[in-house]
Parts: structure tokens; sequence; C-alpha cells
């Protein structure tokens, strides 16, 4: 249901919204600038993805040199591809969404994100072995633990250290995964 209906938005409302504002573009400053217009901006993203692109890529051969993994910028040069070409294609929505993905700061949060989406999307052994070696926020708790005099050893006065109930069971970690 969820694919039915992002493939609903991209070619049906998406189109419909961009065909409604290009008319109205016309109707404001003519046919001839909406053209210039829109031959400007797909001159302007192609400019910025062949610069932007060539950043990523940089920072991607940086990264691979240096031996880490480079994810994070696998995920921005992603961000980069996608500005670009909504840059390209003809409508003026496409382009300021294509703008703000290509601004670095925007960038970085969208490749975050698509960073984010791919780690739930992948099992964990592929995500570790693809994305490199995660951060972990944790807080160590104790779970079924007996009460200190309950576990007192019989003849002994010092209660012996909490032990889990059943096999598997001891510490646990919450935390939250961080890239």
């Amino acid at each position: 249901m969820r694919a039915f209906l992002a493939a609903f938005v991209l070619l049906i409302v998406v189109p419909t919204v961009e065909i409604s504002v290009l008319i109205q573009v016309g109707h404001e400053v003519g046919l001839g600038w909406t053209l210039v217009l829109l031959l400007a901006s797909a001159l302007l993203g192609s400019w910025l993805l062949r610069r932007e692109g060539a950043r990523a890529f940089r920072a991607l051969r940086e990264a691979a040199a240096a031996g880490g993994t480079p994810a994070k910028e696998t995920a921005e040069g992603a961000v980069v591809l996608v500005g670009g070409l909504l840059m390209i294609l003809p409508g003026f929505l496409s382009d300021v969404v294509g703008i703000l993905l290509l601004l670095p700061p925007i960038r970085m949060l969208a490749g975050r994100l698509v960073l984010r989406s791919a780690v739930r999307r992948l099992p964990p052994d592929v995500s570790s072995a693809l994305l490199g070696p995660m951060q972990v926020r944790s807080r160590r708790m104790r779970a079924n633990t007996a009460p200190a005099d309950a576990a007192a050893a019989p003849g002994q006065g010092e209660p012996m250290p909490p032990r889990a109930t059943s096999p598997g069971r001891g510490t646990v970690i919450e935390g939250e995964l961080e890239r």
C-alpha cells in the first residue's frame, strides 16, 4: 500500500502540480521568459551537479584511501545526484527541491537520513559489512536480579552478586545506533 501511494504521488500528483505551476508562471511572465527560466535552471543544475558531484567523489576517494568505510560520502553523493537531476528536469518545484538538496547543510542532513534508512532496511551483518562498525550509545542495567537478602549464600554474611534467572539474560544494554 505504501509503494502504491508513493507511485501515485510521484506519477500523478507531482507532475500535475509542476504543470500547474508552469502554466501559472507562463501566464505571469510569458512563454518566452518561462522557457528561458527553465533552460537557465537546467544549465545551473547541470553545472551544480558537476561541481558538487566532483566534491562528493573527492570526499569518497579520500575516505576510501584513509581506510575507512565511505558510507557517509556515498549517501551524500546519492543526494547530490538526486538534487542535480531534479534541477535538470523541467519544472520550478523540482528546481527548488534540487537546489535545497545541493546546499551542503541540507545535503549532509539528507545523507544521514539516507544512511539511516539503509541501515534499517539491511540485515545487521550486511549493513556492518557495507557501512563498517557503528557507534552505539548505551546505558547498562541489570535485568531479573533478586533482592540482596535473597541472594545471600546460606551460612555467609555477604550476598552473592546478582544472577540472571535464565540463560542469556543478564546485563541488558539499552541504546540507540548513531551514525
